[in-house]
């Protein structure tokens, strides 16, 4: 277990990351991939999933601040689910050329110039 300054500052990182990363996003969101419109300013300038990046965030302060085996196993399936989503979603995606050079443009999936 952490100090809870330190999981409560990730804790409005992650916050913040997902506003952003929505707000970026405009009238473009869904639950499910589907062909819209390519949003890259914004936080889509720097990675393909923000809003995922935010839950890893979120998830990483949580099991920061309260640290069990279990929840770490729970957050971690989480997390594993979205990792797949991502790949998934941009299968679909693939397939428009404009997405296609999107993911040429916009190497990191979660982290920015890392991953």
């Amino acid at each position: 277990m952490v100090p809870s300054s330190i999981s409560d500052t990730i804790a409005i990182c992650a916050l913040a990351v997902t506003l952003w990363a929505r707000f970026s996003l405009g009238r473009n969101i869904g639950f499910v991939p589907a062909q819209r419109d390519i949003v890259t300013g914004g936080a889509y300038r720097y990675m393909r999933h923000p809003i995922y990046t935010g839950v890893f965030l979120g998830s990483f302060a949580l099991a920061l601040r309260a640290y069990t085996p279990r929840n770490a196993g729970l957050l971690g399936l989480g997390a594993l689910l979205f990792v797949i989503k991502s790949f998934i979603e941009e299968n679909f995606l693939r397939a428009d050329p404009q997405y296609a050079a999107y993911l040429n443009n916009v190497r990191a999936r979660w982290i920015p110039y890392v991953v």
